[in-house]
């Protein structure tokens, strides 16, 4: 009996050391009933807690037998001790800066859905905060797999496929550009280039068709932009006039739109000169745009060829007049232009001009006209080296000085020759003024003209004689557009209407004659 009373006070010194739930746990469970000590140890070895398992939940150990109330007391406070500091924990705010940017819109909440799906919870902001701090801002890959939307997946097979598919044609187009000549028009036109399967041969091959079908976009349109010269209205020599910046200028303000002013003297310059020159337009306008503009110009067709855009070369990035597609010679050519890299091509035929921007009291262009005109009357066999002793220079300013020069050098030795005696016949007349034969048409007197040799004694030069006879034909062409202009332009737009009524009935013919044949074939069967 001791020995059992002994054992009993061990373990129960043993049973205060043990934590203070497990202590109290057989307190809450079993009454306080005394019992003997064998049930006690009974007792106690069935509801100790194993050391490797963690102590069940209280609630479910629970027996339905009624507790001792003084128990419960002794527990109670405990209880409420450990479920304030419960009650009393609040969630820590989250900071200002790990708050997402809603002036950008409100973030995607995708990813969070997802993550629910798979099992975790987290809030939107909490996702948010853990992307920009995973990948410094912005949506950050993490360890799970970005999303692609089905429609992006297609579309990224669709690149992948379009770009085999370019790639492949293009070797293929390569290769088959390569091949050997087809005719011998092809032949000819490469002479250099034989036929033959060497990959260098086949590479030449390659680089000619290629040039000739960028070719088509880039060279004019015509190998010859103007038709072969008639004699009947032939003129010996070509000049070339660029549209904007010199014989008009174009400008656009908010109050008035897009205005277009005509050059001063732009219609003298242009009636007077067609007596001695083919004028062509040779502007880099598209022709849907200049084509309007030079009607309203020139109504009455003083410019014979107008040439646009589609007759121009494109070359190194730049818009260049090429005059050697003009078929005219180019000793007999000169062009007028406000921009040197459209005339690169041939730059001893340009006279490169400053731009025209609107000044209502410029005169330039009709300074040019002594010095144009100059040239047509002393009949020079190449104006390249006329143009090239004028280079770098004004030239209407030269021009004027040369000839006050060379009026100076006439007025001496007509001076001489009145001290030798007076001069008769037409070759003193061309000796004396430095003439060939060839280039005497100017001393020969029209109906209505000075005799050359009064002229001569008055002391007029070459130059003048043509300028007298320039002026008369200028002002009774002046007098027959005054006198019928009116009625030349209306029997052009009468022509013209015609023109497009007859090629309106031409269309209308062949639709009905279509359609005609058709029902005649069908009618035939049934007769």
């Amino acid at each position: 009996m001791l020995s059992r009373v002994a054992q009993a006070s061990r373990l129960g010194l043993t049973a205060g050391r043990l934590p203070r739930a497990a202590a109290l746990q057989p307190l809450r469970i079993r009454p306080a009933t005394a019992a003997p000590a064998s049930q006690f140890l009974r007792a106690y070895a069935s509801n100790k807690p194993n050391s490797a398992q963690p102590p069940k939940d209280t609630q479910k150990q629970a027996s339905p037998t009624p507790k001792d109330p003084a128990a419960e007391s002794s527990a109670a406070p405990e209880d409420n001790v450990a479920q304030k500091p419960a009650e009393s924990v609040e969630p820590e705010p989250i900071p200002f800066h790990k708050l997402p940017d809603l002036t950008q819109g409100i973030p995607s909440t995708l990813e969070a859905e997802l993550e629910q799906r798979a099992g975790k919870s987290p809030s939107a902001l909490e996702v948010g905060a853990e992307e920009e701090t995973a990948s410094g801002g912005g949506r950050g890959r993490g360890g799970k797999e970005e999303y692609v939307s089905t429609s992006e997946r297609n579309r990224k097979w669709w690149t992948r496929f379009m770009l085999a598919v370019a790639g492949t044609g293009s070797v293929v187009s390569v290769a088959y550009m390569g091949r050997n000549w087809e005719d011998s028009i092809e032949a000819d036109r490469h002479p250099d280039i034989p036929n033959g399967w060497s990959p260098l041969l086949w590479w030449q091959r390659t680089k000619a068709r290629w040039s000739e079908s960028v070719s088509y976009y880039q060279d004019p349109a015509f190998e010859k932009l103007l038709p072969d010269p008639d004699p009947s209205f032939e003129r010996p020599y070509t000049l070339c006039l660029s549209l904007d910046d010199m014989l008009i200028h174009s400008e656009w303000t908010r109050e008035h739109g897009w205005r277009v002013a005509k050059r001063p003297g732009m219609d003298y310059f242009i009636r007077y000169l067609s007596q001695y020159y083919e004028l062509v337009l040779f502007t880099t306008q598209p022709f849907g745009m200049a084509e309007p503009v030079v009607r309203k110009l020139d109504p009455f067709r003083f410019i014979m060829w107008p040439l646009y855009r589609e007759a121009t070369k494109y070359e190194d990035g730049e818009i260049v007049k090429d005059l050697s597609y003009l078929n005219r010679d180019l000793s007999k050519v000169i062009i007028l232009d406000t921009k040197a890299s459209h005339v690169r091509k041939q730059p001893e035929n340009a006279i490169v001009l400053e731009p025209w921007k609107g000044d209502a009291s410029d005169k330039e262009l009709v300074a040019l006209i002594p010095f144009l005109e100059y040239i047509h009357t002393m009949q020079y066999s190449d104006v390249r080296k006329i143009l090239k002793s004028f280079e770098g220079k004004h030239i209407p300013t030269e021009f004027a000085r040369r000839e006050a020069i060379a009026r100076k050098e006439f007025n001496k030795k007509l001076a001489e020759k009145k001290g030798h005696g007076k001069p008769s016949g037409m070759g003193a007349l061309g000796n004396l003024l430095g003439l060939k034969p060839s280039k005497m048409s100017m001393t020969v007197p029209v109906d209505g003209e000075q005799d050359p040799s009064e002229a001569y004694a008055q002391g007029k030069m070459i130059q003048d004689l043509a300028r007298e006879r320039g002026q008369r034909n200028y002002q009774a062409l002046e007098k027959e557009i005054r006198e019928n202009g009116e009625k030349w332009l209306k029997e052009e737009q009468q022509a013209m209407e015609k023109a497009q009524q007859e090629m309106m009935n031409s269309m209308m013919g062949n639709f009905s004659g279509m359609f005609g044949s058709k029902k005649e074939g069908g009618e035939a069967p049934k007769a």
